[in-house]
């Protein structure tokens, strides 16, 4: 009997090292997932800010060719006014 009651503690001891072996593995993986996914986070947020930054040069841009194209305009009508006499 007390040997039948050794062999199962034995195997109990087993199983529960397996366990924690596997629980140990998973942790592991689960760990590294989070990493890749950390860093394939802070990747998009980099990609995402030099566009966010270009986007706001661009428009920076247009708008100055916007008053650069309205000063013309402007100069332009100024110019017809002088001509036709109503200045």
């Amino acid at each position: 009997m007390r040997k039948m009651e050794m062999e199962m503690e034995q195997v109990f001891e087993l199983k529960v090292k397996e366990k924690v072996q596997k629980l140990k593995d998973l942790e592991a993986k689960l760990q590294w997932h989070h990493e890749q996914m950390k860093k394939n986070l802070e990747a998009q947020h980099k990609e995402l800010e030099e566009k966010r930054r270009q986007f706001e040069d661009d428009k920076a841009n247009w708008e100055v060719q916007q008053w650069i194209l309205e000063q013309q305009n402007t100069s332009r009508t100024l110019e017809k006014n002088k001509k036709k006499g109503n200045f």
